[in-house]
Order: structure tokens, then sequence, then C-alpha cells
């Protein structure tokens, strides 16, 4: 089984971003997760430090993307057992 992406020349990785916790879970500027948000790939700051190796930008998307699904998933399930279970 293979994955590909179609890659084009386009703007260069940006370095900074939202700061996010080890589950991806967004962070305020106090260091609190914001409850419902989580953040993937590029726009995730602070992963590579002050510089990155070239080609990682889609690793971060993939890698990241995968644990921001597995939460927000983990989180919507775990909402809707405490709804069901407060009916």
């Amino acid at each position: 089984e293979f994955y590909a992406g179609i890659i084009t020349p386009v703007v260069h990785y940006t370095m900074g971003g939202l700061h996010v916790a080890p589950d991806t879970a967004v962070l305020t500027e106090s260091g609190e997760p914001v409850q419902g948000l989580w953040a993937s790939g590029e726009v995730m700051g602070g992963v590579h430090g002050l510089n990155r190796l070239g080609g990682s930008s889609l690793l971060d998307c993939v890698v990241f993307g995968r644990v921001a699904g597995d939460s927000a998933t983990s989180f919507l399930l775990n909402k809707m057992t405490q709804q069901s279970a407060n009916r």
C-alpha cells in the first residue's frame, strides 16, 4: 500500500505558530489548553526549535495530523458518553 502527495513550489515553511500540548491541543498564552481545538502541520510553532530540516513539513502534517485526529476523536467520544450518561 502506498501513499502519495503532490508537491508544488509554494511559500517556504515559516517558523513560529501556535503553541500546542503533546496531544496537539492548542495552548493559550498562559499554557492552558483551548477546549476542542487542536493543531497540526505548519500552523504549529516550536516543534523544530530555531531551524528545521528540509522536507520535514509533510512529516509534520502526517504525524501530528494523526495525533490531532486521535485527540479530537477521544474528546468527542468522551463528550458524547458524558451526555448519554446525563440523560
